[in-house]
Parts: C-alpha cells; sequence; structure tokens
C-alpha cells in the first residue's frame, strides 16, 4: 500500500477521504496548520512546506487544502495565496519522490453558460476562485511530465456531508430544521449535480490508484433540482411545513443547470456512487441525529 500525503485534513471532504485512505490499507500522512496534523505545516508558508515534504517522503499525495470562507469564498485574495501554494507544493512533492498526486479543483473552473460540462468544456470561471482553481490545474496537469509524476485534476462539483459548517445549504437547513425555524428559499429549480460525500472520498481513492491523469470531474452524473433535495430533507426530518419555497430571489446569474459528464470517472477510474438523494441524506441525518 501507499504512503499517502494528505492535506486539508480536517475539512468535510478531508476526512472522509481520510478514512477511505486508511480503510483502503494506505498510511495517511496529514499536513496542515491544525496542531493535531502528523505533520503541522502552514502550507502558505513555502519554507516550511518544504521541510514538511522533506520529512513526509510520501509516494502519493491528494491535496484538498484551500481558503474555505463561507463568506469570502469566491472572491478573496486568498485564493490567489492557495494557487501558489499549490503549485510549491506539488513541485516540492515531485522533487521529493512523489509518484503520484491528486489534487482538487472545481466545477467553477467552467464556462456556466454550458449546461452539460465534459472535462473538455470551455473554462471561464466567474470567481476568482475558480480563476485560480483553473490556473493551478492547468499549469500542473501541462507540468506534470516535465516534474516527472502522473497528476489527476478532480474537478469537484456539489457535495453534501455531515457537520457541514455555517453558510452552506445543508447544514444551514438542517440546523434551522432541528430548531424549528421556517427556512427560506430560492424557488430551487436550479439543477446540479450532488454528490455525498463518502461517496467522493472513494471516487478520489479510485482515481488515485489508477493513471488517469488530467482533469477529471468527480460527482454523481445525475442533476436534479436544489429543492428535490431541499425536500427530502424536510422529508426526513418531519418538517415539510416549513420550508418557504420561493421566499428567496434566485441571482440574475444563477445558472439554471450544471450537469457533470462523468465518462472519465466512470469507465477509466471505475467509479459508480452508492448514494442516490434519498440514502445519502437519511445516512448524513443518521450521523447527526437529527431523524425524527
Amino acid at each position: 500500500m501507499a504512503r499517502v500525503l494528505l492535506t486539508g485534513a480536517t475539512g468535510l471532504i478531508g476526512r472522509a477521504t481520510a478514512t477511505a485512505l486508511t480503510e483502503a490499507g494506505h498510511e495517511v500522512v496529514t499536513l496542515g496548520r491544525n496542531p493535531a496534523s502528523d505533520i503541522p505545516c502552514d502550507l502558505l508558508d513555502p519554507g516550511a512546506t518544504t521541510t514538511a515534504l522533506d520529512a513526509a517522503r510520501a509516494s502519493h499525495l491528494v491535496h484538498l487544502a484551500w481558503h474555505d470562507g463561507a463568506r469570502d469564498r469566491w472572491n478573496s485574495g486568498a485564493n490567489l495565496d492557495w494557487m501558489a501554494a499549490t503549485l510549491h507544493l506539488v513541485r516540492e512533492f515531485a522533487r521529493t519522490g512523489g509518484q503520484r498526486a491528486i489534487c482538487a479543483g472545481s466545477c467553477a473552473e467552467y464556462d456556466w453558460s454550458v449546461p452539460e460540462l465534459i472535462e473538455t468544456s470551455p473554462l471561464r470561471p466567474r470567481t476568482l476562485y475558480g480563476a485560480a482553481k483553473a490556473g493551478a490545474g492547468l499549469a500542473l496537469c501541462a507540468g506534470q511530465q516535465t516534474l516527472g509524476l502522473s497528476l489527476a485534476w478532480a474537478r469537484i462539483f456539489f457535495v453534501y456531508g455531515p457537520d457541514e459548517p455555517p453558510g452552506r445549504l445543508f447544514g444551514d437547513l438542517i440546523s434551522n430544521l432541528k430548531a424549528g425555524q421556517p427556512v427560506d428559499c430560492t424557488d430551487g429549480l436550479q439543477e446540479r449535480d450532488f454528490l455525498h460525500v463518502d461517496d467522493l472520498a472513494r471516487a478520489l481513492l479510485r482515481v488515485l490508484k489508477t493513471d488517469v491523469t488530467g482533469p477529471v470531474n468527480v460527482a454523481s452524473g445525475t442533476a436534479i433540482p436544489v429543492r428535490d433535495l431541499i425536500e427530502e430533507v424536510a422529508k426526513q426530518m418531519s418538517h415539510p411545513d416549513l420550508i418557504r419555497l420561493g421566499a428567496i430571489a434566485r441571482a440574475a446569474d444563477d445558472p439554471a443547470r450544471l450537469a457533470a459528464d462523468v465518462g472519465r470517472l466512470r469507465h477509466e477510474a471505475g467509479f459508480v456512487p452508492q448514494h442516490d438523494i434519498t440514502s445519502g441524506v437519511a445516512d448524513i441525518l443518521r450521523s447527526e441525529g437529527a431523524q425524527t
């Protein structure tokens, strides 16, 4: 089994990925600012990152860390810092003998006027977050041969899971319904591809084990109206009466549909999700003790 260096291990995706890697028999070495990390390190400090990579000597890398502020995620200047940090991290990983890397990209890199997104779809990010992800992904995918490693850029779509932080749809929805408070929503007619975080972790694991390189969409392959997810949560929590669809106007530029083509993920990495929306919502509500 591989020695895998994991960044972002304390986040929503990172927690699930650490579990999936460990259960698959890999030796997981966590790297980050959390003092509980195996190798404490501020990835925004290039010198500290170089020292940490010399200590880690991992053969594989799963890089998930990035600025994720609920209020300023999309347009914070920190996205530029994380773009630079990601390039430096991967270069140092390659220098220390790293062989295989998976880095977290985003569907925010794409031109959202295209309703069905494949890896070759145009990139036209609307936010600094998407632009920084796209810039890092393009550079690393083009430079992997020069660096002497195999790299996949995982363009992650819409993930949901337990213990989501404030400001995310699923977390806010559950906390408000638990409190018996009405939940104001948009009409929810916009279609999105949602993937349970445990399925996402399994998808990253599958990609890591293959020789898939370059950009790869990581999603379920099924886009549904956002209101379907909202109503499923409310139904399973026995509070459909608290959902107020249409109480909030959708942004004028909110895309009507963002659907992922997952042909590469399915056929080249062999990934099929285990959860649909019904079972995924039930799993999370069980884990949070939110079922009624």
